[in-house]
């Protein structure tokens, strides 16, 4: 199946895959070995592989990111009084059990106190901190895992302006608000000014910071301590940072988005182009639908698809103390629901390669997305821009060269219907084939069961099968002309023989009483007239005339091997050359 990675801000950074059980490389995976992929900014980043689980097809494979690796070796106790970011590193580094290759950097150069005691040195970074709190709660920094490199940062990401507005009816994007959490007006608590020892000395105190607009039936009231603040104007400059980085003012308010919901999604494939374009922990202003009101928000967890280089889904956030509270851990895995989830991934993991891309690199399309009732394969990953697609939907299977909405010039309907400019094939196997003669209403032409039948509406009228050619009137057949053999074996004389016996020759025959005509076309024959009187014309002439006797021909002019026959006179035969012989030769 597709794997995923999924990471979390200052929290889980994991591996999950399932992989078949006879596949090649299934010998590789095993607690301890390592996977490596490539991650959303484009690096390349080590997993170490921590739980197996195998069914009777395939292994399912959990894996966290190397740096987790770091929490194996274990911190006795670490204090800095007063140190910044790389000062405090530098410490936990120091104070590990034994070696490790891993680097402790920082950028963060505010100045902080902290301690880690008997704990792992993540645990302490970025988790439960043996109760205490952990030093990106401390800093307000973040944990950035790259490989052996682990780095407490001010921020991960960047703000490049990214704006945005999701609407009203993107069901692709949970929105989950709490306003229970705002607070617009500040009492702030300081620490004891410098050189006074007086122990019954008040901290000092501002009250109130506010933002512009607040009055009383709108003020929310919020107590927030700093003891490094020693001075007012100290204590109003970080009271007023709360404002404008914290954001404190603002709902709390988190963006689910399904990035392969949204890419599919013809009218949002605009914004799914710009959260393709944000990197994890990068700022987006997103107008929140619930209360119409703008808030920054970062990209606090994503999941991705290593081997396709896309988002399946991100989580844009504002509540940033979720990942940065002593208890981090808790309320994460509580929160957010982020456990191992092989055993769910083998079940109900999407194969996002068999719908996302095709095995030619054409494009997949479920639509719409909450409950398809279409698919689209097409030639690019944008239903707006795609020329070449398949549609298939309940009404039936076409093809288009002019996009998503046709024409269709192949298609095959619900009704049973094939349309199609051309057609090629090798057999085709059917109990009808059925076509009009140029859209003529009514004529059709069928082969059926193995006959070549012309129709007329409902009435049938002619088939030709091996038999020969029959002719018909709807169901009332008319007339059958045959093979070679017997080209009309429906046509007999009047004692019911057939008139045509062995494909030569045509005879109507009578009885004594009646004459016989004969057609043949054998050698040294021709027409035929039988009977009493017989008269013969083939390849030799000869009349018989009355009982058999022969009789006088009576003719204009009759000619023989091309020279005229003279008759003799007043029915006489003469002699020579006038009488009955041949005409004298004329000089």
């Amino acid at each position: 199946d597709l794997p995923e990675i999924n990471r979390v801000l200052n929290g889980a950074y994991r591996f999950y895959g399932n992989y078949a059980r006879d596949g090649q490389y299934r010998s590789y995976l095993k607690k301890g070995n390592f996977l490596k992929a490539q991650v959303e900014d484009g690096s390349y980043q080590y997993f170490e592989i921590y739980n197996i689980k195998k069914n009777l097809q395939s292994v399912s494979v959990t894996a966290r990111h190397i740096g987790f690796m770091a929490n194996k070796n274990f911190i006795i106790d670490s204090f800095t009084a007063n140190g910044n970011g790389t000062q405090i590193m530098n410490n936990l580094k120091d104070a590990l059990t034994f070696k490790q290759r891993f680097n402790y950097l920082s950028n963060v150069g505010t100045t902080h106190q902290f301690t880690a005691k008997q704990v792992g040195p993540i645990d302490a970074i970025i988790g439960s901190n043996n109760g205490n709190q952990n030093l990106t709660g401390v800093t307000g920094g973040e944990l950035e895992m790259d490989n052996f490199n682990l780095k407490l940062v001010k921020q991960i990401g960047s703000d490049n302006g990214f704006r945005i507005d999701f609407g009203v009816n993107l069901e692709a994007i949970d929105e989950d608000y709490d306003d229970e959490s705002i607070i617009n007006s500040l009492f702030l608590i300081g620490g004891v000014p410098d050189n006074d020892y007086d122990q019954d000395k008040e901290p000092i105190t501002y009250g109130f910071l506010e933002i512009a607009g607040v009055n009383d039936s709108n003020r929310r009231i919020g107590k927030r301590e700093n003891s490094e603040c020693k001075t007012t104007d100290e204590l109003k400059k970080w009271g007023q940072s709360l404002f404008d980085k914290d954001r404190i003012h603002e709902p709390k308010v988190t963006h689910t988005v399904s990035m392969v919901a949204l890419e599919h999604t013809l009218e949002y494939e605009d914004i799914y182009e710009e959260l393709s374009s944000l990197r994890f922990g990068d700022v987006a202003h997103v107008r929140a639908k619930e209360v119409d009101i703008e808030v920054t928000e970062r990209m606090v967890e994503y999941t991705w698809f290593p081997t396709l280089g896309k988002f399946k889904d991100i989580v844009l956030g504002n509540d940033l103390s979720l990942y940065t509270s002593t208890a981090n851990n808790q309320t994460q895995e509580l929160k957010r629901k982020i456990d191992n989830r092989t055993e769910t991934l083998v079940q109900n993991v999407l194969n996002a390669t068999a719908w996302i891309t095709g095995n030619s690199g054409g494009h997949v399309v479920f639509r719409p997305e909450k409950a398809p009732s279409e698919i689209l394969i097409m030639d690019t990953n944008k239903v707006a821009t795609a020329k070449r697609v398949w549609r298939w939907n309940l009404n039936g299977l076409g093809y288009s060269d002019n996009g998503v909405n046709g024409p269709f010039g192949i298609a095959m309907t619900s009704k049973g219907e094939i349309v199609a400019n051309f057609i090629k094939v090798g057999i085709i196997d059917v109990n009808v084939l059925q076509t009009s003669f140029n859209k003529a209403t009514g004529d059709v032409l069928k082969l059926v069961s193995g006959a070549l039948q012309i129709w007329n509406e409902k009435t049938k009228i002619m088939e030709l099968t091996k038999k020969g050619m029959e002719f018909w009137n709807g169901t009332s057949h008319v007339g059958t002309m045959g093979t070679k053999g017997n080209p009309f074996p429906e046509l007999n004389d009047v004692n019911g023989n057939p008139v045509v016996t062995d494909g030569k020759a045509l005879l109507l025959v009578g009885d004594s009483s009646y004459n016989t005509i004969g057609l043949s076309n054998e050698k040294n024959t021709g027409l035929v007239l039988s009977g009493k009187n017989q008269f013969h014309l083939g390849n030799n002439f000869y009349f018989i005339g009355k009982d058999g006797t022969p009789s006088t021909i009576y003719a204009d002019k009759m000619f023989l091997q091309g020279k005229e026959v003279i008759p003799g006179q007043n029915g006489g035969g003469g002699s020579g050359a006038g009488t009955g012989g041949y005409p004298p030769e004329v000089t």
